[in-house]
């Protein structure tokens, strides 16, 4: 099967939360607990399986490409967002700020370099999910006027996207081997990841009202810098410094990603242009289905 049938499926599975959303079968409340059960159960148990691993030099290696360019994709993430966004005004400049940065690396990143590269992709996914949560609750809360607070530092090591890296390191780098009962809970159970993940998104999509943000430049700007400019950036490097390859790759497409449902998370608790980034995180979804295979056709 090809990454764009690949690709194709899981936008179809989609249409089906969509689908269920309209149906009332989905609700805003459901959409929540889905996610939080997505966020803190299924999403940490696949990776910690996806790191079952005999431990190799190779691999080592790979997984710090992946640490460091998930560094340099942020960084020029950051910088492309405050040069391009700097003269919009205040208050949608640190939506759009936020919007251009953090992507959908969860719900949908994950689900694709799944699909693309297996188990090891999702170990480079999962290196790049680590620094994604160190700089939300660092530099995304500061953006949109919160405090990065210590307590809010000592809550990274309770995350649990953060804490199955560190059990899944763990059990790569030593000996001990996953009893096959708890193997097949950790298959089974994180298997629901990809499935489950595209349901919600399409519930989330057919939940937002669409308005008159139709007609905002800037917002489209934003989707551009998200979905095109950075990942292309990022992959113009790869080719400058002659590496290409897996973890590189996949770091390059999880990069190219839509707005993550974050956004509109954030913009809900500090009551910052909630519709703004909520209709970036529908448009942004919308269109990846197009230019997710155009990066994918290009990178991979």
């Amino acid at each position: 099967m090809n990454i764009y049938a690949q690709i194709t499926i899981l936008f179809l599975i989609m249409l089906i939360g969509g689908y269920a959303r309209k149906k009332d079968i989905l609700n805003e409340s459901l959409e929540r607990g889905l996610s939080n059960f997505l966020l803190n159960i299924t999403l940490p148990l696949l990776v910690i399986n996806s790191f079952d691993f005999s431990f190799s030099k190779d691999m080592f290696n790979n997984i710090i490409v992946a640490l460091i360019y998930s560094v340099i994709a942020f960084m020029i993430a950051i910088v492309l967002s405050n040069i391009i966004f700097n003269k919009v005004e205040v208050g949608r400049r640190e939506v759009l700020k936020f919007c251009g940065v953090f992507c959908n690396c969860g719900f949908m990143g994950f689900p694709i370099i799944e699909s693309i590269y297996g188990k090891e992709g999702l170990v480079y996914a999962a290196i790049f999910n680590m620094i994604f949560t160190i700089l939300i609750w660092t530099y995304g809360v500061r953006l949109y006027g919160g405090k990065s607070s210590i307590s809010n530092l000592r809550s990274l090591l309770k995350n649990p996207g953060i804490l199955s890296v560190i059990i899944g390191l763990f059990i790569m780098a030593t000996p001990i081997s996953i009893p096959v009962v708890i193997k097949s809970v950790l298959e089974l159970v994180g298997g629901m990841t990809t499935p489950l993940s595209m349901i919600i998104t399409g519930s989330m999509m057919a939940g937002i009202s669409l308005k008159a943000q139709f007609k905002d430049i800037s917002m489209y700007l934003g989707i551009g810098v998200r979905l095109l400019i950075i990942p292309l950036v990022l992959y113009i490097i790869t080719l400058a410094i002659n590496i290409k390859s897996v973890p590189a790759s996949s770091i390059v497409i999880i990069e190219a990603m839509p707005v993550g449902a974050t956004a509109s998370i954030f913009s809900q608790t500090f009551n910052k242009e909630k519709e703004l980034s909520a209709f970036s995180v529908f448009m942004s979804t919308l269109i990846s289905m197009i230019t997710i295979p155009i990066i994918v056709g290009i990178v991979v």
